[in-house]
């Protein structure tokens, strides 16, 4: 703890030239890592609930982050390693501290202007740009100036030339306009809608997962539907890929879109109330072949975790990970306990993916057959390629702070991967935390078992290098 206490201050003294928010200027200082672990204290950040920090690196190797500081003030930082030098900025935008969907994401454009979005739940669109070797030139503005005053799930991503766009539901649970926009001389524009908010039965709204590119340039994506706010309506999950974001290839035909759920391929369609939960991920197999993971109700009513990929014409489901109780799929709010699952980025030669899922108390780790859809376990080959983060020592995380101390409510590390550009690049290393579990976008609240959850002390934000960074 008080290793922990050491750490916090030293970052409080650093950043508290920059505390104010009526003082939004950037405030610079320099740091010097040990060469032997090199772990850079970027900032305090707030350990309420975890939720999602934007990053990025820029091609000169400087790190950029969105986080949510001490008193949960949206807050941007830089880092050079060239002269050690920190830069962070504090904006106009306070974070609620509970909603797990006020996420920050972050893009470097090929101008090496900083871009970042995000602390918005079906709330006014938060973004600013600017600069990235001047904070005090970022500020916030609109994107467009329309469709923008409920805005949730805001993305970056790349088209195939490389132009940088900006994705984002527009309205609520149960009734969303998915829209994209793309950053064309200096400013944005408006590529059309991607997801309906309708189809023939009332208003729905699209969860889709990250888009995927093939070698070709055509962008893959699967889609759960749901008709309200309640998860339990989730009904379908859809798939189509596209090369240009307005025609669609579906099942060999070409559709315009905005997208619905019948216009697109039926992966599979359990209905409401089955168990499907909006968290479906995508990956390509090594041959090009589209793979969906995601979750429903198995036959025995437990939660299991499924995959599904092309066969001819039709779509092979297959249960490959059972779990042996029940959460119920039902409510609002980001939901802790539910299945989680991933593919692992992780390049293999034969016809297989790295999956990890996590079912109750069970971790699993499976290498998944991409044409029948068979598993078996996973094994790791070690090594320490590209993109590996060295630890900081045999204690770690205890030795960087990101031990939680006791009293909160059931918090834990966190890390998020950083990439070159912030979306497609190489990973160029790890920001780690630790945060409380997501309570449904509600308040921790105190308890004798946890005294400090409803005011959990800021997490040190750390920022460690790959091999070579």
């Amino acid at each position: 703890m008080k290793s922990l206490h050491s750490l916090l201050f030293a970052i409080m003294l650093l950043t508290a030239a920059c505390s104010s928010a009526a003082r939004p200027s950037a405030n610079c200082e320099t740091v010097r890592p040990d060469q032997s672990a090199p772990a850079v204290p970027i900032g305090a950040t707030w350990s309420g609930v975890y939720v999602d920090i934007g990053s990025a690196v820029s091609k000169d190797g400087v790190l950029v982050t969105a986080f949510y500081d001490a008193e949960r003030y949206l807050t941007l930082a830089t880092y050079d390693p060239d002269d050690g030098r920190i830069c962070r900025k504090r904006l106009p935008s306070r974070f609620g501290g509970w909603d797990a969907h006020n996420t920050l994401v972050v893009a470097v454009d090929a101008q090496n202007r900083v871009h970042v979005a995000g602390n918005m739940h079906a709330s006014p669109l938060v973004y600013a740009a600017g600069p990235l070797d001047d904070l005090d030139a970022v500020t916030l503005s609109p994107m467009i100036g329309r469709n923008e005053d409920s805005a949730t799930y805001p993305h970056f991503l790349h088209d195939r030339a490389g132009n940088l766009m900006f994705l984002y539901r527009d309205g609520m649970s149960g009734n969303g306009l998915w829209l994209l926009n793309i950053w064309r001389h200096g400013r944005w524009e408006r590529l059309g809608p991607l997801f309906s908010s309708r189809d023939a039965k009332g208003p729905v709204s699209a969860y889709p997962s990250a888009f995927v590119k093939d070698r070709s340039g055509r962008f893959h994506v699967a889609i759960v539907w749901r008709r309200t706010p309640d998860v339990a309506t989730n009904f379908a999950l859809t798939y189509a890929s596209t090369r240009d974001f307005q025609q669609w290839d579906v099942g060999g035909k070409t559709v315009t879109g905005p997208l619905a759920p019948a216009m697109m391929e039926v992966v599979d369609a359990p209905g409401e109330q089955q168990g499907l939960v909006n968290n479906a991920q995508l990956a390509l197999s090594p041959s090009g072949k589209p793979v969906i993971l995601f979750t429903k109700y198995a036959a025995d009513g437990h939660n299991a975790v499924f995959a599904a990929t092309k066969s001819g014409n039709d779509w092979l489901l297959r249960n490959i990970v059972a779990g042996q109780s029940r959460a119920v799929v039902s409510g609002g709010g980001s939901m802790p306990g539910l299945p989680v699952f991933r593919f692992a980025d992780t390049a293999r030669r034969d016809q297989t993916l790295h999956v990890s899922a996590v079912l109750g108390q069970k971790q699993s780790e499976l290498l998944l057959d991409a044409d029948r859809l068979t598993v078996s376990p996973w094994r790791s080959q070690g090594g320490s390629g590209s993109g590996q983060v060295r630890a900081a020592s045999p204690n770690f995380p205890k030795s960087l702070g990101l031990a939680p101390p006791s009293g909160m409510d059931k918090a834990a590390p966190r890390s998020t991967a950083v990439r070159q550009n912030g979306i497609d690049g190489p990973v160029k290393g790890q920001l780690r935390w630790f945060a409380q579990q997501i309570n449904q976008d509600q308040p921790h609240a105190c308890k004798p078992t946890a005294p400090l959850a409803c005011k959990p002390p800021p997490s040190p934000l750390i920022w460690l290098p790959a091999d070579g960074g």
